[in-house]
């Protein structure tokens, strides 16, 4: 006997069957089941890829999982003898009915275990060299039993629910990240960037300025840097959620308690060389506990600033230019660059800074 417990009810022993689906209706099915072969995987989770292999699979219309249908024109892929669907995301955990849905009144039925699944929600940093450790956040790291960047394999340093870390393997180029478990395989939404493909690239590449990923240093200070203004509000953090790459980052705690002024908060680089006259970037890496804070970039001796820049709860790549064109360059040969940290003074809220460079344009 089969029972078609997605909506659907079975006669004892019989091909022909009457099946209830989503409109109410009542249809006369034949059970096909022989078509599906099996899984890709022996369980699957909520948001995993899941793979059907079987035969006649092109003309599929639409794939039941418990009570959650994924139509076929939302299947990855579909070919005579596959279907790749991403498993709906409201689909709970514990053994669910799968009914594939063929024209017609053929229904072919199965089962499988839908169980926790793996999920990526940041990669930190977005870009690393061979060998460099790489952070992942996210859900249920701990049953993950392979990572591959590509389609090369890395090796995991360590792992707990919420947080994965593997090394950049050689030969890796750009590409997604992949988290296998026995509930499937999970694929980042970016790509993770391989510095050996792009050596040149803002975040694969040193700053003019040095100790600019803040790892130098011990308690609150930090090698290569001097706080000018404001020193108690800025300490280190190695939270892996408020580190950008590696394992140390700035943070800086504004509760709203200074006045007006953008300079009361301020930590500056060691002075570099400089082109008089030349266009110059800062680049960092940072992101906000709560939004409504700005930061801006200005130098010294030879004061020039750029405009603030907002900074939202989310990682992101601010750039700060000084350049002839927009009336800021830098005219002297040694200079400091200068972090404020004071912008939209009254904002209470936490900057988390990382990967400071100052490039030559």
């Amino acid at each position: 006997m089969r029972i078609f417990s997605i909506l659907c009810v079975s006669a004892a022993m019989l091909l022909t069957t009457r099946c209830k689906e989503e409109e109410g209706l009542t249809y006369n099915v034949n059970d096909v089941s022989t078509r599906v072969t099996g899984f890709g995987s022996e369980k699957t989770g909520a948001g995993a890829e899941l793979i059907i292999n079987g035969t006649k699979l092109q003309n599929v219309d639409r794939v039941f999982i418990g009570n959650d249908v994924v139509r076929s024109a939302l299947f990855v892929s579909q070919t005579e003898s596959q279907i790749v669907l991403n498993v709906p995301t409201s689909v709970t955990l514990g053994m669910k009915d799968v009914l594939v849905v063929f024209p017609g009144p053929d229904r072919a039925y199965e089962e499988i275990e839908v169980v926790p699944f793996q999920a990526m929600t940041s990669i930190l940093p977005g870009s690393a060299a061979e060998g460099e450790t790489v952070t992942l956040l996210g859900v249920n790291f701990d049953i993950v039993t392979s990572v591959k960047v590509g389609d090369v394999a890395a090796t995991i340093v360590s792992q707990t629910p919420t947080m994965l870390k593997f090394t950049m393997p050689a030969g890796a180029t750009t590409g997604r990240v992949f988290l296998t478990s026995n509930a499937g395989v999970a694929k980042s939404g970016a790509d993770l960037v391989a510095c050996s493909a792009a050596p040149t690239s803002v975040d694969c590449t040193d700053g003019l300025n040095l100790n600019d990923g803040f790892e130098l240093g011990s308690g609150d200070n930090f090698d290569n840097w001097s706080k000018f203004n404001g020193g108690g509000f800025m300490v280190q953090t190695t939270a892996a959620n408020e580190v950008y790459r590696g394992a140390r980052a700035l943070k800086v705690v504004r509760d709203g308690s200074l006045g007006t002024g953008e300079w009361r908060i301020q930590l500056a680089s060691d002075a570099v060389a400089t082109d008089a006259g030349a266009s110059y970037t800062v680049y960092m890496w940072a992101r906000a506990s709560a939004a409504g804070g700005a930061l801006r970039v200005s130098t010294s001796p030879d004061a020039k600033y750029t405009a603030n820049q907002n900074v939202t709860t989310a990682w992101q790549r601010l750039a700060f230019t000084f350049s002839p064109g927009g009336g800021n360059a830098i005219n002297t040969t040694s200079t400091q660059i200068v972090l404020d940290f004071n912008g939209n003074n009254t904002a209470v809220t936490q900057f988390f800074i990382d990967d400071v460079k100052l490039i030559k344009n």
